[in-house]
């Protein structure tokens, strides 16, 4: 019976992966026509201005030469026939341009109009194949992360529960990182691509401006670069392996002040110590979550972080002084403040104690508490 439903699950995640592979091809050819879609919609907007602009100037010429033919009409003894001929030729040929501008003008407002709908039905099925990817690494998680296991334990519904939550977080943190990718360094490398054609063009048109191109992607490549380094520092601090949590929390501070402009001020109490890996990640989490609250939402010109080592506790405390809110409110309707909510259960997976004072106008503290299990101590 165990082989079976061994080989019932291994089966359901061949096909599950399976479709997870066709969900993320979907995803991305979605994105490469939207990609082409947009460069399209630009191109018409800018033919849509310059058939405007020709539309206008035809229509002044074409009153112009009507209101011509009218004076030849009405003094039409003082021209020749070949001279009201002529008028009314060129009367006519305006008219005639006229229409078919104006008939080209409309044609591109429509060819427009279209473009924006596919554009946006396009959004809808990438964000509609992200939201299915993550349900399906979800259910892939479930099945690979050992539920028939939980199951067979006395306390499966408490480890089900957590094997939930774990999954959750997991999903949530691949979702904001894949959306980092593509808005950050994905979107750069198109960008470096087209610049890339476009050098190329330039070496055969007009050599002299390549050079100028080539020092801007160099530029350009060196952002991108800069912007994955950021990315892999917030997936994995290399100094939170390294030096613990304390350094990687301060360098975290550093870059988030450069960023946002944000005075941070770290003040550390007790004796400073070694936690177990996964409660040093949980921790460099938390505060990376409240710093980005802080930045989204308060409104605050200064942060200060204060981290209290005690022999049973690790305590982190986030304190602002911008414009505050109702605690109660956004805790049972998160909207804006969902990423609190999500502070409050990853806490509240290790056992943790978490807390949050707010007052209108005036500020707000976080703070949150996770148990120490030491696994080496070292001083200040």
């Amino acid at each position: 019976m165990t082989d079976q439903l061994g080989e019932i699950l291994k089966n359901t995640l061949k096909a599950i992966e399976s479709g997870k592979e066709e969900i993320f091809f979907i995803a991305e050819t979605s994105r490469t026509e939207t990609h082409r879609l947009i460069n399209e919609l630009s191109q018409l907007k800018t033919d849509i201005t310059e058939i405007i602009s020709q539309v206008d100037y035809q229509e002044k010429l074409e009153r112009r030469l009507r209101h011509r033919l009218m004076e030849v009409n009405r003094a039409h003894q003082e021209h020749t026939n070949k001279q009201m001929m002529e008028a009314y030729t060129e009367a006519k040929d305006a008219q005639v341009k006229l229409q078919l501008l104006q008939q080209k003008e409309v044609q591109l407002r429509k060819r427009r109009d279209d473009l924006e709908r596919s554009l946006g039905q396009m959004q809808v099925t990438i964000e509609r194949a992200q939201n299915l990817m993550t349900q399906v690494g979800m259910a892939i998680s479930l099945l690979q992360g050992g539920v028939v296991e939980a199951l067979q334990t006395q306390n499966h519904e408490q480890r089900l529960e957590m094997g939930l939550r774990v999954i959750k977080a997991q999903e949530e943190e691949r979702r904001r990182v894949a959306r980092e990718m593509h808005d950050g360094p994905a979107q750069t490398l198109a960008n470096i691509v087209l610049r890339l054609e476009i050098a190329e063009k330039l070496l055969e048109l007009d050599p002299s401006r390549v050079k100028a191109e080539l020092n801007d992607l160099k530029n350009l490549v060196r952002a991108n670069l800069q912007d994955i380094r950021r990315i892999i520092f917030d997936l994995r601090p290399m100094a939170l392996d390294d030096l613990g949590i304390v350094p990687a929390i301060s360098k975290y501070l550093d870059n988030f002040q450069e960023t946002y402009g944000i005075k941070c001020q770290l003040r550390i109490e007790g004796r400073e110590k070694r936690l177990l890996p996964a409660m040093e990640v949980a921790l460099f989490r938390l505060v990376q979550e409240g710093m980005t609250n802080v930045a989204k939402h308060a409104q605050s010109t200064r942060v200060d972080i204060h981290l209290i080592y005690q022999e049973d506790w690790t305590i982190a405390r986030i304190r602002d002084y911008g414009r505050g809110f109702e605690v109660k409110t956004a805790m049972n309707a998160p909207g804006e403040h969902f990423g609190l909510v999500g502070m409050r259960e990853r806490v509240e997976m290790f056992s943790g104690r978490f807390s949050i004072q707010s007052i209108i106008g005036k500020g707000t503290s976080i703070d949150f508490s996770i148990p120490s299990s030491q696994e080496g101590g070292m001083t200040n």
